[in-house]
């Protein structure tokens, strides 16, 4: 990728403290390494990344067609008012994006309004979160790192950022998220597409719808910005914007690949996020219809990197649509013992032991490799005890990970006599 010019750097690391327009989420294409996508698949690092080749093979190396995101970002254009981030005093941010509209009064209404009554609408809410917005947050400024980033380049960076992440607790969290920072200010960040995903992970969910609808307008991606439209998606529909990431993800199904045989598995995982939005906003006919046409997918896709995972992405599938009818355990004969099962995480398997006592689930154990989990193999095991329901809530980021623990307990509940 050849350097950009002064001008053009400058557009790839804003941190604008404009909110240009809505999006959302799906396929990241990361420049220095293929990205593997299980909604929201990243590749896991097993060393240093080369920044400076790209395989051109891999189904997540290609070519945007511009009027089709230009369509994408015309349709999504107007759904939620436009807001502004508050910058920190004295800090210098990056200028803003060039078309940014002038602020409307309900702009002026929501920055210079420190409450927001309970009953306002969910749009007025994220409007009001993104207006109070501080970029970077006050907090960035008392994390400390042993990282040098001035000596150390992006593809080192990105593997300790990741590695940070992944630690589970709050203070590496933070490291992660100010080495991220730093390396954008550096402008050392490759096509700067890994910024808005990093934050996702990270748990900045308002920090990342900011920067993913910047990113998601951009006309100037190498390939469709399909990570960008599944994790906006995600995060409105987090914000209880149902129509908005319905909008955004059946516009992804427009971006087709230009790579005919990687179609499939990119529908499928459309449909495959549009039956997790349809379940959470209480449309099951919906739900089950998008879940039936992922499963029906998935072993179509004959894409050349991560082929072999699709019939068990399939099977994750058919698991969601399984779950859609188990609202509660309760009542449920469960034969006591222990049972082992296995599913596909974010990073490779994730391995059950699911214990049953008295018919009721009295512990989950889980063993896996998962690089950024947000500690998913300990909360969702604990919520589903607590409710004795695998409909429970999930961790924003980490969407991959909470499926193959609810599915891998459902197969094991399966072996226990649940019908």
């Amino acid at each position: 990728m050849k350097p950009r010019n002064a001008a053009q750097r400058c557009r790839m690391m804003t941190v604008s403290v404009a909110i240009v327009m809505s999006f959302s989420l799906a396929g990241c294409n990361e420049p220095e390494e293929p990205a593997s996508e299980s909604d929201f698949d990243l590749k896991p690092l097993t060393g240093e990344a080369d920044s400076s080749k790209v395989d051109e093979d891999d189904p997540n190396f290609i070519k945007a067609d511009a009027k089709q995101v230009d369509s994408v970002i015309a349709d999504a254009e107007s759904e939620i008012p436009i807001v502004k981030a508050k910058p920190v005093a004295e800090k210098k941010l990056p200028p803003k994006t060039s078309g940014t509209a002038d602020r409307s009064p309900f702009e002026k209404d929501a920055e210079e309004t420190s409450e927001l009554a309970d009953d306002a609408d969910p749009k007025t809410k994220l409007a009001h979160k993104l207006a109070q917005l501080q970029i970077p947050p006050a907090w960035l400024a008392d994390v400390p790192s042993t990282w040098d980033v001035k000596l150390k380049p992006w593809k080192e960076g990105r593997v300790e950022i990741r590695r940070l992440l992944g630690t589970g607790d709050d203070a590496s969290r933070r490291e992660g998220i100010k080495l991220t920072w730093d390396y954008l200010n550096k402008e050392d960040i490759g096509n700067g597409d890994e910024y808005g995903m990093y934050l996702f992970l990270g748990n900045e969910p308002i920090w990342a719808i900011h920067v993913y609808r910047e990113w998601v307008a951009r006309t100037d991606h190498d390939n469709p910005p399909y990570f960008g439209l599944q994790a906006l998606a995600s995060l409105y529909t987090d914000n209880g914007l149902f129509e908005e990431a319905e909008k955004l993800l059946e516009q992804g199904l427009t971006l087709a690949p230009p790579k005919s045989e990687s179609l499939e598995m990119r529908q499928a995982e459309f449909h495959d996020a549009l039956g997790d939005l349809y379940a959470r906003w209480g449309q099951l006919d919906k739900a089950k219809a998008s879940y039936g046409e992922a499963a029906r997918l998935y072993p179509l896709g004959k894409p050349s990197y991560g082929g072999h995972l699709l019939p068990r992405r399939a099977k994750k599938v058919e698991d969601k649509l399984r779950l859609l009818s188990l609202a509660s355990l309760e009542g449920a004969s469960l034969n006591d013992g222990t049972y082992q099962e296995t599913a596909l995480g974010y990073s490779g398997d994730v391995k059950l032991t699911v214990k049953i006592e008295g018919g009721r689930i009295a512990e989950i154990k889980t063993q896996h490799e998962e690089k950024i989990d947000q500690n998913t193999s300990v909360i969702i095991p604990k919520r589903i005890i607590e409710k004795q329901s695998l409909q429970v809530d999930g961790i924003s980021g980490a969407t991959v990970s909470k499926d193959a623990v609810v599915s891998g307990t459902l197969r094991a509940l399966q072996q226990a006599g649940l019908k």
